[in-house]
């Protein structure tokens, strides 16, 4: 007992059991360690799970310096990999995904080199930092970089 099903968001476990499409490289551009935009795509698409240091908007230097390290990694890794794209439901209020209400417009999802999770990587490699959401909302996002 106590097993609690939702059936309205059957692909919201995100250990991998929605559809993984493949990618290629050429497809899409990186904005940052933790972004992507497909062509066409009008907004980027949010990687789940971590949180990378900004290089856009960096709040001090060492998350200047770590947050190109993290996009260069990135790159690094997509640049011969085989890719695979998992689009995941964004942690959002009901019906706000795809507006500014929801992760500023992005879609989210997940992205994959030769099977394994590029976040899971960037962690492992101290350039990200785990950032688990719920079905509708998400922590304070993790930002250790600039804590004196």
């Amino acid at each position: 007992g106590g097993h609690i099903s939702w059936p309205s968001m059957p692909s919201f476990a995100r250990s991998g059991t929605g559809d993984r499409v493949a990618l290629a490289r050429s497809k899409f551009t990186i904005t940052d360690g933790d972004t992507i935009r497909l062509d066409g795509a009008a907004k980027g698409t949010r990687l789940v799970g971590f949180n990378a240091p900004e290089s856009i908007e960096p709040r001090c230097a060492v998350e200047a310096d770590l947050g190109q390290r993290a996009k260069k990694r990135l790159i690094e890794l997509v640049a011969s990999a085989k890719l695979e794209l998992e689009m995941i439901p964004c942690s959002c209020p009901a019906n706000t995904e795809g507006t500014d209400r929801c992760n500023y417009g992005r879609s989210c999802g997940s992205l994959f080199a030769n099977g394994q999770d590029v976040g899971d990587v960037l962690i492992s490699e101290g350039l990200a930092v785990p950032f688990v959401c719920g079905a509708t909302s998400c922590p304070p996002t993790p930002r250790p970089w600039c804590a004196s």
